[in-house]
This record gives structure tokens, C-alpha cells and sequence, in this order.
């Protein structure tokens, strides 16, 4: 029998501010959204002409929303999201034909999109939501370690970071995994194998992740009672240098794009903006009603109810409605 070896051919971009080629792993003309597992598994068997057929149902690829432990308080949501029949969480992607599957997680043009929220976490027990996917659907180990790392073009608005996680056979090595950080904003961004890291409390070496690699998944991590909720928008997924490269005018238009003003219960925070950068509350007349820094949350409790603008000063420049009731 012959083993097989697939690479998908990268899809240059087109859009004003990208340069390079498009991840080969994962991007919006990817087949059937699936991430192309680099490496098929053994063909099933051979055709009366001789070729090979490699139909195997163990391929994995396919992206799955998942949550930590819920057993000591913690909370964690997915938009939009619906479940199997078994439970878990079930992204909404694309029909039997291939076809996006209208005000779900697929948006044409844009990329992988989901909403994300943990609370109620602590240090020993985090409240954890994330996305992932098995190279494999048994989650059989597979080799990647002849690639040098991944590469990855996102956009987060959530206030923290999110974790770029190695996945592996957790029964056997432990929940120490291999992680790096994937900052807010909208980002391109390469990781060497090196650049990963443990927390350090059930150390074992990287080569294991590499080696014996299952997949990979992106969460949110989240050790406080306070929620952090953010969109995460999967735009390219590749091996290391692959992944487009944003130009400095449109990583300045994203970065404005990911900022955002987020009003709960009259106290006014921020996400995706420089903690130094000068806020302002406007009427529609026109008159500032009130100001103050990104750095820390604003009251707004003592403003009269109806609409006004929050603008940021600064290389953002975001102006946004609010509805105070």
C-alpha cells in the first residue's frame, strides 16, 4: 500500500493589503472548509485498475467549538452555535453541498467567526471556550514535526489574549500543553515550534506535541469570576511564513476596526484600545459630557438616559453609539 502526501497549493489573495500566500492549512477556499490534514492515512484499498482509494472516514479536519470543566461555577458561551445530539457544541458551517449555511459561523469573504465568553474561572480551575480541530477523527497522533511552526491571520477583540494550543493525548502527557498568546486585534502572526511555552507545572518536552501531534485549538482561557467575551474571526491558518502579511495601512484600519466600547449596566469598558488613549461622552448636540481614559472602566450612571457617542482620541479615532436607558 502506498502512503499519500497532500498539500494544498496556496491561494493568493487578492484584497488591497495582503501580500504573500494565503495558509495552505485552513482558509476560506479551502475544500469544504476543512482543514487539509497534511498527511492521508493509509488508503483503504485498491481499485480493480490498480489506483488507490483513500475515502477513509477516520479524516479529520473539521472545526468544533468545546468548553473546560463546568463543575465548580464556571460559565462559557458560543454565538452563534447550535448542539449535537450527544451534548456538545456544533459550529453552524456549511450544507451537504458545500454551501455556507446562512448566519452561522462561516461569513463569505470574511472567514471562521465566533463569539466566545468564560466566567466564573480561578487559577486551579479556569473557565475555558475554544475551537479546534483533530487531524484525525479517532485523534490518532500524526507527525508534523518536519514543519517548522504555524502561522495564523485573525482578528480578537476580547480584552485578553487568546491561547494557540497544541493539542495532544492529554490522557497520556498531561494538561501542561504547549501554548502561545494570540494578542487582540487583527493579527499575522508566526510561531517557531520555540516560541511555545508551558505553565510549568507537569513539564514534558515539545517534541511530543510535534511528534505526536493530534490538532490544534485556539481558547479562551479565563482565571476570574468577570467574564471576558470576544469575536474571533479565523482568517488564514498555515504552517510557519505561509500566512498573508497585513501592510502597516491596513493593520492601522484593523486595529480600528477591533477596537470597541462595551456598555454593561451603565459602566463603560473597552477592548482593542491602548489603555493611555483619551475618552470622551458626547450628546448629539455636540457637548462632552464626560471624560476619561481606556485605561479603567467609566461610570456612567449620572448621565441622563438616551443616545450619545464614545470617542476615543488617538490613531483609532473610534466613534460609537450608545444606548443609555
Amino acid at each position: 500500500m502506498k502512503q499519500t502526501k497532500f498539500i494544498l497549493p496556496a491561494v493568493v489573495l487578492s484584497a488591497a493589503g495582503f501580500a504573500m500566500a494565503a495558509g495552505s492549512l485552513w482558509n476560506m477556499y479551502v475544500d469544504a472548509y476543512q482543514v487539509q490534514i497534511p498527511q492521508l492515512p493509509w488508503c483503504a484499498w485498491e481499485n480493480e485498475d490498480g489506483s488507490t482509494s483513500c475515502v477513509d472516514p477516520n479524516i479529520g479536519g473539521w472545526w468544533y467549538a468545546y468548553a473546560g470543566d463546568t463543575e465548580n461555577g464556571q460559565k462559557v458561551s458560543f454565538e452563534p452555535i447550535t448542539k449535537n445530539d450527544d451534548g456538545t457544541y456544533k459550529l453552524i458551517m456549511a450544507d451537504e453541498d458545500g454551501d455556507i449555511i446562512p448566519n452561522g459561523n462561516l461569513v463569505k469573504d470574511v472567514g471562521l467567526v465566533v463569539t466566545m465568553s468564560a466566567a466564573g474561572g480561578s487559577a486551579g480551575t479556569p473557565a475555558i471556550a475554544g475551537i479546534g480541530f483533530d487531524w484525525l477523527k479517532d485523534k490518532s497522533a500524526m507527525d508534523i514535526s518536519s514543519h517548522s511552526g504555524y502561522c495564523i491571520l485573525y482578528q480578537w477583540t476580547g480584552s485578553q489574549p487568546l491561547e494557540m494550543e497544541l493539542s495532544w493525548d492529554e490522557e497520556a502527557n498531561g494538561y501542561d500543553t504547549w501554548y502561545a498568546e494570540l494578542p487582540n486585534g487583527y493579527n499575522s502572526l508566526n510561531f517557531a515550534w520555540s516560541d511555545f511555552e508551558q505553565y510549568g507545572w507537569d513539564k514534558k518536552p515539545i517534541t511530543i506535541a510535534t511528534e505526536k501531534s493530534v490538532g490544534l485549538k485556539i481558547r479562551l482561557m479565563n482565571s476570574a469570576a468577570k467574564e471576558v467575551k470576544g469575536t474571533f474571526t479565523l482568517i488564514e491558518l498555515g504552517w510557519k511564513d505561509e500566512c498573508s502579511v497585513l501592510s502597516t495601512e491596513s493593520s492601522k484600519i484593523a486595529r480600528a476596526n477591533s477596537a470597541k466600547a462595551i456598555l454593561t449596566d451603565r459602566m463603560l469598558s473597552f477592548s482593542g484600545v491602548r489603555g493611555n488613549s483619551r475618552v470622551e461622552i458626547v450628546n448629539l448636540q455636540g457637548q462632552v459630557m464626560l471624560k476619561g481614559s481606556a485605561a479603567a472602566a467609566m461610570d456612567l450612571s449620572r448621565l441622563d438616559a438616551g443616545v450619545y457617542m464614545v470617542r476615543i482620541a488617538g490613531s483609532m479615532n473610534l466613534a460609537q453609539k450608545i444606548l443609555l436607558k
